[in-house]
């Protein structure tokens, strides 16, 4: 039997379909489905990001992964490869959250939770000519369950660039995971949703043999994928002692919670963390404990920043704008936060009400969901009519915060003086900075494509 794993690109407005020649790293979820393949079949992977897919692929099962705006895309693909006789599983997070018949209507099975208990039955039933519809996953298995995957299948590196050019090696960052889940309640995260607030880590073991593969590829530079590896620190310390002495640098989202551990902060950075994403998402208290999010403080943001920044890890700041409570003002006071707490990069986003998520009941029985076209689930489409700001306003609030904070001005106010840590990392972040700023004077709405 032959199986072709795919995940999709997403749309742009006009229809286009997001394209890159290069990305700074690759998802998991293809690896890990071939690893969960019996040896028996054969496996070909592409990530249309990168690769075009080529719809008459010979093979008996198509397996599409999707979360966020890429479900449009998703759907496309699996009608076409139906419409070629193909039997079509359908999984990911948006699919296991949303109402399931959106996405049996283009599908032979989807896989609702994770797949690793499911997938060996959804394929051998799909190879015999039968399929249960939905095979949902029984509630969640041992973190370890996961099998190692083969870092050769990763769809997003460019191998001969890795081994020629060094600025290459300083971009690339290998992906793997140490947790799965997140226990806090924020209400518009599809991750809370998704693990049900269940909270599971790796072994440690586990771990370091996935760093080995890597280094014994010639990485060095490591993308945890969780989305909150910190949610046992003693857990997280146990890890981090572990990676002192590894020859690695390693990226990750995190809770702003890492500041005010002292000794988990400097573990992390003995570890070789270098740079943190982390959801701060408003500065108004009112504004997050609306979305169950009070619990982190940002009367503590500044000072929390501060300490990151003096042990030389670069922030990603992740904001969402356009939030009850928030007004047209609160783009000028997020920009200057930003600026003062001398954030490397910034990611914006427009409330997006996620199917399956609390928020998306909340704004769904008020009334206010205003696009319920998922191809435009997409980071900054304006999603939900806003009561702080006119629509308008938000639309321009927000092109104009991404502008200025990535003009020339704002950066130097950010990046300069140099640390004396980390320099090869700061001078990466000058640069994406830089391209960034070009990027946006030639695209000025270009943030559905930022990232």
């Amino acid at each position: 039997m032959r199986l072709y794993l795919v995940s999709p690109t997403h749309y742009q407005r006009d229809k286009s379909l997001v394209k890159t020649s290069r990305y700074w790293t690759s998802g998991l979820t293809l690896p890990t489905l071939k690893a969960l393949t019996p040896k028996d079949w054969h496996v070909d992977l592409v990530d249309e990001l990168l690769a075009e897919v080529d719809l008459d692929k010979p093979c008996d099962v198509v397996g599409i992964t999707a979360m966020g705006p890429q479900i449009a895309r998703a759907y496309d693909l699996a009608d076409a490869f139906r419409a070629r006789g193909r039997k079509v599983v359908l999984g990911g997070t948006w699919v296991s959250i949303a109402p399931h018949e959106r996405s049996l209507a283009h599908a032979d099975a989807i896989v609702v939770g994770e797949a690793e208990r499911v997938w060996k039955d959804c394929l051998a039933d799909l190879a015999a000519g039968t399929s249960r519809g939905v095979y949902r996953a029984d509630g969640f298995g041992h973190a370890d369950e996961t099998p190692h995957v083969d870092y050769r299948d990763l769809q997003l590196v460019r191998w001969t660039r890795f081994k020629l050019s060094p600025v290459y090696r300083q971009y690339f960052h290998w992906p793997l995971l140490f947790s799965k889940g997140c226990p806090m309640p924020c209400s518009y995260c599809a991750v809370q949703t998704f693990y049900k607030r269940t909270y599971r880590t790796r072994s440690v073991d586990r771990v370091l043999e996935d760093v080995a593969r890597i280094k014994a590829l010639g990485g060095t530079k490591l993308l945890f994928l969780d989305d909150n590896p910190i949610a046992d620190p003693d857990a997280a310390k146990e890890l981090f002692r572990a990676l002192i002495g590894q020859g690695v640098t390693w990226a990750s989202q995190c809770p702003i919670d890492i500041a005010r551990d002292p000794e988990l902060l400097d573990l992390a950075q003995r570890s070789g963390c270098v740079s943190l994403s982390i959801g701060l998402e408003a500065l108004e208290p009112e504004v997050l404990k609306k979305i169950a999010k009070g619990w982190s403080s940002p009367a503590r943001y500044e000072e929390d920043l501060n300490r990151i920044r003096d042990k030389g890890i670069q922030v990603i700041a992740l904001m969402m704008m356009g939030l009850d409570g928030q007004t047209a003002r609160s783009f000028d006071t997020t920009l200057r936060f930003l600026e003062r707490s001398r954030v490397s990069l910034v990611k914006l986003f427009t409330p997006a009400p996620y199917p399956g998520t609390r928020f998306h009941e909340d704004m769904q029985k008020a009334g206010r969901i205003v696009d319920d076209d998922w191809a435009h689930y997409d980071y900054g489409s304006i999603l939900l009519s806003p009561q702080g700001m006119t629509p308008d306003e938000l639309r321009a609030g927000f092109d104009a915060t991404y502008r200025d904070f990535y003009s020339l001005s704002s950066i130097a106010r950010r990046m300069l003086p140099v640390p004396r840590d980390n320099r090869a990392e700061h001078a990466a972040y000058v640069m994406a900075n830089l391209k960034t700023h070009l990027y946006l004077r030639k695209n000025p709405s270009a943030w559905g494509t930022l990232s």
